[in-house]
This record gives C-alpha cells, sequence and structure tokens, in this order.
C-alpha cells in the first residue's frame, strides 16, 4: 500500500492546490466600474466661456481638465476646445455635488443633485453654466439630458436652461 510519501510531488501540489480552491468561498463580490466624472463649463457675467483655474471650490475630487471639440457642443466657443472643472467621483456620486465659484469678489453657489445609483453604475455628465450671478442655485441631473454631439465619452449634456436659482437652506 502506497503512502503519501510515495506520491510524486507535483501530484502533492495539484491535490493542495484543489482541495484550497474547493474551500475558498464562491460568493466573489469583485465588481469593475468605469468611474463617473461632472464637466463643468464656467461662464464669465456675460456668458463667455472662462479658463475656471483659481475660481472653483469643491469638496468632491476635482481638477481642471480640457474638453475638446467644444464647438460641438457649447455655444460661443471661439476655439475648439475649453478647460472645464471636473469632478470625479470612485464609481459614482453617492451625494449631491457642491461647487462654488468666485469671480470679481462674488460668489455663485452650486449643486448638481445626482440620480440614484446601483453600487456600481458609473455615469458622465457635461454642464453648461448660466452666465455668472451671486446665490445659489442647482441642477438636476436625474434626467437623460441632451444627446451630446462631441460623443457618448462625454456623457450626457445638460445645457444651462435647467439652473434653478434656490433659497439657500440654513445649517
Amino acid at each position: 500500500m502506497k503512502t503519501i510519501e510515495a506520491l510524486p510531488r507535483t501530484l502533492l501540489i495539484l491535490l493542495f492546490t484543489a482541495t484550497t480552491l474547493l474551500l475558498l468561498p464562491t460568493n466573489s463580490r469583485a465588481q469593475i466600474c468605469a468611474g463617473s466624472s461632472l464637466r463643468y463649463v464656467v461662464r464669465d457675467e456675460k456668458g463667455k466661456v472662462i479658463d475656471p483655474t483659481g475660481s472653483y471650490e469643491t469638496e468632491s475630487r476635482s481638477n481642471v481638465d480640457e474638453l475638446k471639440d467644444a464647438q460641438k457642443v457649447l455655444k460661443g466657443v471661439a476655439g475648439n476646445s475649453v478647460r472645464v472643472v471636473r469632478a470625479s467621483g470612485m464609481c459614482n456620486f453617492r451625494e449631491p455635488v457642491r461647487m462654488t465659484v468666485k469671480l470679481k469678489g462674488e460668489v455663485m453657489n452650486l449643486i448638481f443633485l445626482m440620480p440614484r445609483f446601483t453600487e456600481y453604475e458609473s455615469r458622465s455628465f457635461l454642464v453648461d453654466s448660466l452666465p455668472f450671478r451671486t446665490g445659489y442655485f442647482s441642477i438636476d441631473l436625474a434626467g437623460e439630458g441632451e444627446t451630446n454631439p462631441a460623443g457618448d465619452w462625454l456623457g450626457s449634456f445638460f445645457p444651462a436652461k435647467g439652473w434653478k436659482h434656490i433659497v439657500p437652506i440654513p445649517h
């Protein structure tokens, strides 16, 4: 009768690996999501698109990004690309995105109301600004938005007409 010691080493490794795989939990929750992004076009008080560098604050992870093919999407754009604020969410935005834009000593407070996402759902948004005004404004991004002529990779386009003036709620 053969003992374990007599079995070839590779067979032992194979048996050990198979046993380990059988004992591992089969319910895996690994998911991949692309991540969500919100691109916001900043405009001055006359409605001209401006570079947002140094004029915005947000609690979300954000940076200034280049929006290519801007003429296909935005009205009144001189060049082919413009600089926009880009906020990012790991898979999605779990809370409304809040942003403050400051221009010439005045403050415009913005709230981007997000749709309810499933845990791993990702979506991208491109939002145009109304001309800069002091006050509080919100836009609801739960709808489909408009088809983006620059391509689906930028997400749905939400024009400036979607912004609503709101009264701030005291904390």
